[in-house]
Formats: C-alpha cells, structure tokens, sequence
C-alpha cells in the first residue's frame, strides 16, 4: 500500500515545491542584477513611469553629448579669440613712430606685424578635428588662405603686394615700381609751374584716387585764393594790392584715400630771415614775388605729403580695397554675380598705367584676377546663426564664427598693411610716411571706430558658452532625479531580498524534510 505524501502538509502540493523553488531563484536573480524585474512588465503599474523617466534621461544624454562638443569648440574658439587679441596688442607696442631702424627695409615693429599675421591666420585655421571653427556653414577647409599666397598671389591671380602697388601708383600719379619714393610723384594734383601766375592746384579728374582738395583757411595780405568745389575741385592763389606781413599764413586742406585730412600751412617770414623753413615763405619786394615764394613752399609741402602721409593713407586705403572688398549688392549682382567681399581691383587709365587710373574693375575681373583671403561661408548674415545646437528642451546655443568678421577682418587687413610696406633709409619723405602710417595702424588694430571688436566677438561667444553649461548643470541635476526614481521603480533592497531568501529557503528545506520522512512510511512502520 503506497502512502501518499503530498498534500499532507496543508496547501503544499508539488506546484508549491516548484512557485517556492522558482521564487527563490528569482530573489537570487534580483540580489545578483539589483533590478527586480528583467522586463518593465514585471515591474506591474510603474512600468509606464519606469519607460518616461528612462526616456528623459537618453534625451538629457543627448543633449549632454551635445553640450560637450559645444564647449570643446568654444574653448577652441576662445583660445583663437585671446590669441588674436594678444597678437594685435603685441603689434601696436612694437610699432613705434620713432624706431626707424631698418633691415631689409622694415622696422622691428613691421617684422612683429608680419609674424603676427602669420600667427592670426593659423588662429583662424583653428579645428576641432573634424570642423574647421572660423568658416562660417563652410567646416571642410581652412577658412583662411596661407598669409604667402593672400600677400603674393597665386599662379595668374594676384595678391595683396600687387593690389597696394596699383593702388599706390594709382593715388601718387606714378607708374614706377616704387610710386612712394618717386619725386615726380603728384597725388593726382595739377599744380601750375614756378613762376607762372596765378598759382593754381587742381585735381587732376573725376575719380576717387589721391588728394582732394579742400578749403583754404587763413589770410595773408596781397594774395587771395578761391577755391572751386569741382569736382574736379581746384584752388587759385593770385597776387593783389599790399603784401605780407611776417607771420600772416595761408592754410590748405587736403582729404586723403583713407577718409583723414592733412592741413599745408604756409607763413610768411620776414625777407632778412636767416633761416627759412620748409613750411615757411619769405616776403618779397611785391606781392608778386611774394606769391613766387609761397609757390616754392607749396611744392615742397606737396612733395613731403604726397611721398609721407598719402603713400600711408594709401596703404591703408589698399587694405580695405583687398581685405574688406566689394560690398556693394548692386555692383555683386553681375551678371554673373560674385560673391561678397572680392577685392576691389583698378581699370587702368588711357596711358595704359595705374597712374591715370580713375575707375574700380568690376567685381566679376576681379575675382577673375585677384586672390582671395578668406575662403569660408560668405552668404550667411549672421555669423553666430552658422553653428548651433539644442541643449535643452526649446534651448538652442549658437556659437558659429567667421574668419572675415569686421574684428578678425580688421586685425588681418592691418598686420598685412604694416607687414608689407618698404623703405629706404635714403628716401627723404621715409621717416615721415612711417610715421604716418604706425598711428594708422595702430588705430586699426585698436578698432577705435569699428562697429565690431574682437573682445565683442568673444562676449557673444562666452554668453553661448554660459548658457550650455547652465543646460550642463539642470540635466546633471535631472539625471540624479531620474535616477533616484528608477533605482526606486526598477531597483531592489538586497538587505530586504536576503531576508525573502533565507525565510524562503528555510520553509522550502522544511517542506522538503517533512516529505522525505513522510515518504519513508510504511503500513508497518506506521503500525
């Protein structure tokens, strides 16, 4: 007779034995993973929490993702920044007005511009390993031409060094190789010749190139001058009753390429003097003679302005031609159109020169001649708009730049000009056109009447920055939360499951005891 076993502990049939043993494994389960369900359906009715948190946090992951790549190419971008900046302060302490020591025609400070152009160009060539961060939309290729192919030209196109002396020989009115030393040189001025009255100045057409006559200020008795407002703009100075009185002097004004006025003023000194300066004319016997003299004066005031302060004036002038270029949408309409920024480039005159020049090329020549600098995006308006990315639920950062920005344009455009001019320590105006040139410069470099600086860049850029690394902090923050949570939904107390475990081990030993005796009886050994 079998003795049946089973059941006689009440509620304890084999499916008992086999729910004690499965649930024992799945505590052991859960103590080895800390999660107490191996699907969200285990997880009953917080399984619907469970799947939106954990969505959360892959969407705060991405935007952390997003916020680390954001803040690498804005440390990028700063350090380029501060570099520029560093680089520009560093060429205006060079450039001093009166070091004029030369060596191969520069100064020490122009050898600073010319290496600090270098160092800016490698600045704005800056990449992340994958972008390059000053191209605008335009990432694959460096932004900015090598500083020997943007100065030099490249196979039939030419460079910078032939665009400032076109550009020169087209304000100082000579075709020579070295318009600034050229003592024929006239600024585009027609002035009348010694001994011929009355003594006239005129520009020389209708054109934007050289000097522009202005007023004439002052009084000097026995000659008078009238101005004629052109354009072609002219004075005429002509002798009349009485004569001049020591001291008495007549001022002319003269516009330069670069927008600034330069002031000839001419006085008169006594006809006994013992020493006439260049500026200064002595007074004749007649009104006449006196005029005579002041005519002497005048061409050597001319000389000096022409081969000094027009020459600077022009260099700067030629920057902004080749570096800022054509802006002018109606000219960039073409056909074909061109697009913004080519750099301005001369038609030569009737003699076949620069020297009778009085008219640009058009856009289209250019760019069909002429190298370009930058070479990065140019259609996009707003140069921070070019790189951007979401860091947080309707947050976007935007941190793009460009390497022809007005700042980086300007501090380029001014290290090339001062890098780039030649002198001779034999030329008489040389002094003089250095010296007005390094406050040009300088006032470049300083950006002193730019709408745009670079420290203006960089506090766009850092307000970029500022606001990806408050998104940073709420999703450090929010992904703590979140984790809480889920730890809470999905995690378990592995003090509370051992203590499960060893109480179910302890009644599934039992149970398992208690049958094993029980399937050892017998009728007889029951009797």
């Amino acid at each position: 007779m079998a003795i049946r076993t089973s059941g006689i502990l009440t509620g304890m049939g084999p499916s008992d034995f086999v729910r004690m043993k499965n649930q024992v494994a799945d505590l052991q389960r859960q103590l080895g993973s800390g999660q107490k369900s191996e699907t969200y359906g285990g997880l009953g009715a917080d399984r619907g929490f469970a799947l939106a948190f954990r969505a959360s946090m892959s969407q705060i992951s991405s935007w952390q993702q997003n916020i680390s790549l954001v803040t690498t190419r804005i440390s990028i971008l700063e350090t380029s920044l501060n570099g520029v900046q560093k680089t520009a302060a560093s060429a205006k302490t060079s450039l001093q007005p009166n070091e004029f020591t030369l060596s191969s025609g520069r100064t020490i400070g122009q050898v600073a511009a010319a290496d600090g152009l270098d160092a800016v160009v490698s600045m704005l060539n800056a990449n992340d390993g994958s972008r390059y961060v000053f191209g605008g939309r335009k990432t694959a290729t460096p932004p900015v031409r090598d500083s020997s192919v943007f100065l030099n030209g490249e196979g039939s196109k030419n460079g910078f060094n032939t665009t400032l002396l076109q550009r020169m020989q087209a304000d100082l009115g000579v075709a020579t190789a070295s318009p600034e030393r050229n003592p024929a040189a006239t600024g585009r001025l027609t002035v009348s010749a010694a001994g011929v009255q009355p003594v006239t100045i005129a520009e020389d057409g209708v054109h934007p190139f050289g000097l522009k006559v202005g007023t004439v200020s002052g009084a000097v008795d026995g000659i008078a001058a009238t101005t004629t407002a052109g354009p072609p703009a002219s004075v005429s100075i002509s002798a009349g009753a009485g004569n001049a009185a020591a001291g008495q002097s007549l001022k002319l004004n003269f516009t330069l390429p670069d927008g600034t006025t330069e002031t000839i003023s001419l006085t008169a000194v006594p006809t006994d003097a013992d020493v006439v300066a260049s500026n200064q004319f002595r007074v004749g016997a007649t009104s006449a003679e006196t005029l005579d003299n002041l005519r002497g004066a005048l061409g050597t005031q001319l000389g000096k302005l022409v081969g000094g302060k027009l020459a600077a004036a022009s260099a700067v002038k030629a920057g902004e031609d080749f570096f800022k270029g054509e802006t002018n949408p109606a000219a960039l309409a073409g056909p074909p159109p061109v697009e913004t920024g080519v750099p301005k480039r001369l038609v030569a005159g009737v003699s076949g020169t620069m020297a009778d020049a009085v008219a640009y090329d058009t856009p289209q020549n250019a760019d069909a001649t002429t190298v370009r600098w930058y070479q990065g995006d140019r259609e996009s308006t707003n140069p921070r708009a070019t790189a951007s990315a979401e860091v947080d639920s309707a947050q976007t950062v935007s941190y793009g730049a460009r390497a022809d920005e007005e700042a980086l344009r300007t501090t380029v455009q001014y290290l090339a000009v001062a890098g780039s001019l030649r002198f001779d320590a034999s030329d008489p105006n040389a002094l003089e056109r250095y010296q007005a040139l390094t406050p040009r410069v300088v006032s470049g470099l300083s950006m002193e009447k730019a709408t745009q600086t670079v420290e203006s860049i960089r506090v766009e850029i850092a307000a970029a920055n500022t606001g990806a690394n408050s998104a940073k902090t709420r999703h450090t923050d929010s992904t703590a939360m979140l984790g809480g949570l889920l730890t809470d939904i999905e995690g378990v107390d592995d003090n509370e499951i051992a203590v499960q475990i060893l109480a179910m081990q302890t009644n599934l030993q039992a149970s398992y005891q208690t049958t094993s005796m029980l399937s050892q009886l017998s009728l007889l050994k029951y009797l």
